[in-house]
């Protein structure tokens, strides 16, 4: 009867986080096919792969090993003009509510709401989650993995030139740098 039980609570599990990801692939299956969006997908074998570079110190080497080895898929959705921002803000928010994400950071920036949901495990992050909507423009950015590190990523982010990741900086000022 125990295994009954166990097997069950574990399909359960399982169904829970097949639906959330499956919310948020169909989310962007919904706009990929529309030019007028532009849509980037980065698998988790890139990751693996640039996560072997080898890195001039040993302190790049870390962070890459960090950060990046730990990431399983990206997904960006952007349109910059031309879109009711807030109405899919409001639409993608509410496709991950109940799905067990926390609310990391909030922001308004002129027109425009900025939110980070994690979903974290043992203080590691299994996926971020980022929507940004404004009055004619949207983004959202997915990145799942398996314990990725947020403040690695970000001084990877922030040694390499990478943009879009400034709103983090809260992350340097809590690790005491």
């Amino acid at each position: 009867m125990k295994k009954v039980v166990l097997t069950l609570v574990m399909m359960a599990v399982a169904i829970g986080a097949s639906a959330q990801d499956d919310a948020i692939s169909k989310y962007f299956n919904k706009y990929k096919e529309d030019a007028s969006f532009m849509h980037i997908n980065i698998s988790g074998k890139m990751f693996q792969m640039m996560a072997n570079l080898e890195m001039e110190t040993d302190e790049e080497q870390k962070l890459i090993q960090e950060s990046l080895g730990k990431i399983k898929r990206v997904q960006v959705l952007g349109k910059e003009e031309g879109v009711d921002g807030r109405k899919m803000y409001s639409e993608a928010i509410g496709m991950v509510k109940g799905k067990g994400f926390e609310e990391l950071m909030s922001l308004r920036e002129d027109d425009k709401d900025i939110r980070f949901l994690i979903k974290e495990k043992n203080n590691k992050i299994d996926e971020l989650f980022m929507v940004m909507g404004g009055d004619s423009e949207f983004g959202l950015l997915s990145i799942v993995g398996d314990g990725i590190d947020l403040n690695a990523l970000y001084k990877l982010s922030k040694q390499i030139g990478m943009d879009g990741f400034e709103e983090l900086e809260f992350l340097e000022k809590m690790d005491g740098n």
